[in-house]
């Protein structure tokens, strides 16, 4: 799915992400505060859904998707369908490698549960080294609980992630422990009820 080998599979599977993305981005708005922020970069954004639904949501917030080239074009389409390419750019690349600069707020909405725990301890630290003193990074997930015992839909996921992706559903306490070893501080979690994610974790550079 991530090297794009099959474009009207990726198609479909981008325009079914893109539906419950939307619902999901406007209960995280909702939930999360982005009014004291003026640039977003949602790395791993995909089809740019999240973006669409928080500058809606914020007249101030500008934004821009970073994924992999052939996704990144997805999103760009996605965008001029909004209206909102005056606000909301695209830029293509891994963020593996790096993760562009002049950002305050960096949104990882479903993308850490694709991954083991040392990419995601090191992407978290990338975001740190990216981020201005001052800046925030918010991770929306379907979070399973800290004893491990839920929610059922959670847990279910993770076992889909766990056959699947390298990763699996991780709790708040295991990406609260992650940022504060990244340099983040003032961590809390923040829970909302929507489709695709039931909770963020935030955590804010000095």
């Amino acid at each position: 799915m991530f090297d794009g080998e099959d474009p009207t599979m990726l198609a479909h599977f981008w325009e079914a992400m893109h539906s419950l993305s939307t619902m999901t981005a406007r209960k995280l708005g909702e939930a999360v505060d982005l009014s004291h922020f003026r640039r977003l970069l949602d790395i791993g954004g995909g089809s740019g859904a999240y973006d669409i639904e928080l500058c809606k949501q914020y007249g101030a917030l500008r934004a821009t998707v970073f994924d992999l080239p052939h996704v990144a074009a997805i999103a760009a389409g996605k965008i001029a369908e909004a209206g909102l390419t005056d606000r909301i750019e695209t830029a293509g690349g891994s963020f593996f490698e790096q993760l562009p600069g002049d950002h305050d707020v960096h949104l990882l909405s479903m993308i850490l549960h694709d991954w083991d725990e040392a990419k995601d301890r090191a992407l978290l630290s990338r975001s740190f080294e990216a981020l201005p003193s001052g800046g925030a990074v918010v991770i929306s997930e379907l979070l399973v609980n800290d004893e491990k015992t839920g929610p059922a839909p959670a847990a279910l996921m993770s076992l889909n992630m766990l056959i699947e992706t390298e990763g699996r559903n991780y709790t708040p306490a295991e990406y609260s422990a992650w940022l504060e070893e990244a340099g983040f501080r003032h961590i809390e979690t923040v829970w909302f009820d929507a489709p695709a994610a039931n909770g963020a974790v935030i955590g804010r550079k000095p």
